[in-house]
């Protein structure tokens, strides 16, 4: 296991620039609008959130099947496996790796709350299809043990905390897990977060604020830009249009392969 995130496979294998990104994104385009696009991360996001909190784990466990989701479709479409199939398949592998197993019987009859045809055994093939893909890198880091950290050593108010905290769940229904390293992610998560508390700040103070924590500037602010993005496109997004969505998306990928 890497000891840390620079010596990990998730930044030699699996960070992105943002033009790779925006090349992947462009292949699922093809079917879709940006907001579509959108739209669908939104969707699947919450339901992996929904099947973790039925299960009672922690938001991290939730964070990490999110990652792997993603990281699947990175090559693959949602013709080649079924995204319902992959959110539970992506649920029951993040306990195992999170050191929180839960049996497979109990992640399947959650997950049946998600328009979910699959039974037991779907879930074991699927998952060696998951392996495959993710050719066994499974350590995931994530923003929020940065957050507790600069938390702790700035000593700011518990809002603050759980302000950013949420952002940062938030930052998972894009693919900034891609490009950004997680502290980039957890430090524009505690600014945005200060801009909600405090009002909008000078950009003297801003720079500052900068300064101290000694991280360039350039991608946290892109980070800032995403997130707002983010919550432009959510104000039109619809839950009960998305099965629709996902299933005359799958056929139109069909229809043209």
């Amino acid at each position: 296991m890497a000891a840390n995130y620079w010596e990990s496979s998730q930044f030699q294998r699996f960070l992105l620039t943002r033009f790779e990104l925006a090349e992947i994104e462009k292949m699922h385009m093809t079917q879709l609008t940006s907001n579509e696009l959108a739209y669908l991360k939104i969707y699947f996001t919450n339901l992996i959130a929904l099947v973790g909190k039925r299960l009672h784990v922690r938001q991290e466990i939730i964070a990490t099947a999110t990652v792997y989701f993603k990281r699947f479709y990175i090559n693959n479409t949602f013709y080649d496996i079924d995204p319902y199939l992959m959110t539970t398949t992506c649920m029951y592998l993040a306990c195992k790796v999170e050191e929180c197993p839960h049996n497979i019987k109990q992640v399947w009859n959650e997950s049946k709350i998600i328009r979910f045809p699959y039974d037991v055994p779907d879930v074991a093939e699927c998952e060696s299809y998951l392996l495959e893909e993710m050719k066994f890198y499974l350590v995931v880091y994530h923003p929020y043990q940065v957050l507790i950290d600069i938390h702790e050593q700035a000593n700011m108010p518990k809002a603050s905390l759980q302000a950013a905290w949420s952002i940062i769940n938030d930052s998972f229904k894009t693919d900034m897990v891609f490009v950004y390293p997680p502290h980039v992610i957890a430090i524009a998560a505690l600014f945005l977060s200060r801009v909600v508390d405090q009002g909008n700040q000078s950009d003297v103070e801003a720079q500052q604020w900068y300064a101290d924590l000694n991280v360039d500037v350039t991608d946290v602010l892109q980070v800032v830009n995403e997130l707002l993005a983010v919550y432009e496109v959510w104000t039109g997004y619809v839950d009960e249009k998305m099965p629709d969505m996902v299933s005359r998306y799958i056929a139109d990928i069909a229809a043209s392969c």
